[in-house]
């Protein structure tokens, strides 16, 4: 990739702002799917009920992507089973109503086995998935955590002192001798090295992946087949500068590829990067974002990054640059209920004008133990 001096200035600039500091992207806490296992739980069947109820409109005018509004609640609830020190299972539902339909939008089982050994998690069924893998927004769709809230496939989790590294495989859609569509995958990997870490500053250097498969040779489908790749790496600096304040910056240079056998949209090759300067003052936390994208696309990145419409091949800009301000509220009103309180509102610089997003996110869970199995 080519760096131009605009962007090792604002490089520069950041740095120096944030003089101790990296995170970059909103925290996505109410987003994520939680849970651990423990050696007093061995032989225990709980139980698990959520209510996460969600509302996100995109304002947004031009030809990349047309504003949609995602208003409705899911319901969910399993009961989970630790058979041995290392094994979790899990079974149960998942329903989603979209406000101003009388019918359930999904209705989907949840099932999954987890095994633990040493720093690893090995997930098989329901994955940690969406915000979990830890993706920034132009890397992996943010939606998705409304859209697909259950991901199923396999996943491989390490946690350690100085080094995590997520790889996972998410089955979109199988397909058959007997139905005329094509299988969907997509694979992937997060991973972050921390070399420094004292005196309250954190220094970390991440690196993500995906490839993003449909295909298949079960049935004749015309649509072409496509593979494509996207990587992004960069560099995180966080500062607690006090219990209640923290500072972060994080930087990240990104690339797209396309190697399918026909290219069926307007770019083989792209090129991005993407800066962050973050404050944090107790429950609220302010943000600024640079986007530059040159011929970049991503099949799973959240739609507004890309470099043209994926609904509509032909819509298409070679460049874009973009500047955003956010600003996150986000509380825990008692010990199972949560809020987060989201503006995101940008400067599309190509387009000559501002864009937003706003949202509001409410998840209930409540879990506790029902009985203990005698082995």
């Amino acid at each position: 990739m080519n760096i131009k001096r605009s962007h090792l200035t604002i490089i520069v600039c950041l740095s120096l702002l944030a003089t101790n500091a990296i995170y970059g992207q909103l925290e996505n806490n109410i987003l994520k799917q939680k849970d651990s296992i423990s050696l007093n739980d061995t032989q225990n069947v709980n139980y698990n009920f959520e209510v996460f109820n969600f509302y996100r409109n995109t304002e947004y005018f031009d030809i990349i992507e047309k504003g949609q509004t995602y208003f409705g609640s899911m319901v969910q609830g399993y009961l989970k089973y630790n058979p041995h020190k290392n094994l979790m299972i899990k079974v149960g539902f998942i329903t989603r109503h979209d406000f101003g339909s009388t019918k359930l939008n999904t209705v989907q089982p949840v099932v999954s086995i987890s095994y633990f050994k040493h720093k690893w998690r090995y997930n098989f069924g329901m994955l940690q998935g969406h915000m979990n893998y830890g993706f920034i927004e132009p890397m992996y769709n943010i939606d998705r955590a409304i859209t697909n809230r259950i991901e199923n496939g396999i996943q491989g989790i390490y946690t350690g002192k100085t080094f995590t590294f997520n790889n996972f495989l998410v089955w979109d859609e199988p397909t058959y001798r007997a139905t005329t569509n094509q299988e969907r995958f997509v694979t992937g990997f997060t991973s972050e090295k921390t070399i420094y870490n004292k005196s309250k500053n954190f220094i970390s250097f991440p690196l993500q992946g995906t490839l993003c498969h449909r295909g298949g040779q079960l049935n004749p489908n015309p649509n072409p087949i496509y593979s494509r790749i996207n990587v992004a790496y960069g560099l995180k600096w966080r500062s607690n500068i006090s219990p209640n304040l923290t500072l972060k910056t994080e930087h990240y240079f990104l690339h797209a590829r396309d190697f399918s056998p026909t290219i069926s949209q307007p770019f083989l090759n792209g090129n991005a990067n993407w800066h962050s300067l973050s404050l944090k003052y107790k429950h609220i936390e302010w943000m600024i974002n640079y986007w530059h994208g040159r011929e970049y696309q991503s099949p799973v990145g959240t739609q507004i990054y890309n470099n043209y419409n994926i609904y509509d091949i032909y819509l298409s800009r070679q460049s874009r640059k973009m500047l955003m301000s956010r600003v996150l509220f986000s509380q825990k009103l008692n010990k199972g209920t949560c809020i987060d309180l989201r503006l995101e509102p940008f400067y599309d610089f190509e387009y000559g004008r501002f864009q937003y997003n706003y949202s509001c996110y409410i998840k209930f869970i409540i879990e506790d133990k029902l009985f203990k199995l005698k082995k």
